[in-house]
Formats: structure tokens, sequence, C-alpha cells
């Protein structure tokens, strides 16, 4: 497990089944990313906040998504949000919620939509931490906003739409 702390977000990551992969670069993404992401969308200022991430397999994942979501397969990412109302708490840590990422299926995904590891990993964790943040894609209007906003910070970091 590693523990980064930036901007008043503390992020433990967690590493369970899963092998070949540079854990330091993962860990640096995330960090980078969600300071980018609260930047962007002025998030946390003024709170101490938690996120978890586990990065697992593809049988972890499908274990989880059919136990919270009964959809027996798998998938690349699962965003428990905490669904807490922020303005109600002032001197403690907030706990965001938690992201399990299946690497596996992410460099799968990668691989059969040519693009880089690094790139795809990039985006489905952006998309998980944004689920937390509140948005969603089950509305089209909500859609449409979410991926708008995931493709603008996307581009920040050079990485082409995910959605053509």
């Amino acid at each position: 497990m590693s523990i980064s702390q930036k901007h008043q977000m503390k992020i433990k990551t967690q590493y369970e089944n899963v092998e070949g992969f540079n854990k330091g670069s993962l860990d640096t993404i995330i960090t980078e990313l969600v300071e980018l992401v609260d930047n962007e969308l002025k998030v946390g200022k003024g709170f101490n906040r938690e996120l978890s991430v586990l990065f697992t397999n593809n049988k972890k994942i499908k274990e989880l998504n059919y136990k919270y979501r009964k959809i027996f397969k798998e998938t690349n990412v699962l965003s428990f949000s905490q669904d807490i109302f922020i303005e109600e708490i002032r001197d403690k840590t907030i706990i965001m919620g938690d992201i399990v990422i299946s690497l596996e299926k992410i460099k799968f995904e990668a691989k059969m939509q040519s693009k880089l590891f690094l790139d795809h990993f990039t985006h489905i964790f952006l998309h998980g931490y944004m689920h937390l943040l509140g948005f969603d894609h089950i509305k089209k209007e909500e859609a449409q906003l979410m991926e708008a906003t995931e493709i603008k910070i996307l581009s920040q970091l050079s990485i082409s739409n995910p959605y053509i």
C-alpha cells in the first residue's frame, strides 16, 4: 500500500492480484490527476479528504460488480461514493469513497482499442473519480456534461478524446 498526500487529499492505494504494472507510475498518475481535477473543478478547498483505490484483476472486480450491482461480468472501474454533504463537515476528514480498477481489463481494452495503456488508465481512473464527485451518465444531459469534462481534463494531459 502506498499513501500520497497533496492539497489536503490523502490517497491510499492497494494492489491485489496484479503483477507486471509499474505501481509507482500509476500512483503518480492518480495523484497528479486528482490534483488537476480538483483545481479544474474547484473541489475540496479547505477540506481534508481521503480516497481509497484498489487495483485488482478481472476476477475480483467481477465479484464486486455482482455483489454491489448484480451484474455478473468484469468491468474496468467501480466507484463507491460515500454520498455525504461536504457543507456539513468542517474539521474532519471527508472519506470521498473507493475506486476499484481492473488493470487486467484496462490493459485488454487498451490493446483492443489501439490506445496506450497509460492513456486509457488515466481516462478510466478519471471516470471513476468523477463519479465520486457526483458526475453520472444515466441521463443524456448528465452523460454529455461528464464526457465533456473528461475530454477537457484529458486534453490538458495531451490525451485525445476517448469517446471517438
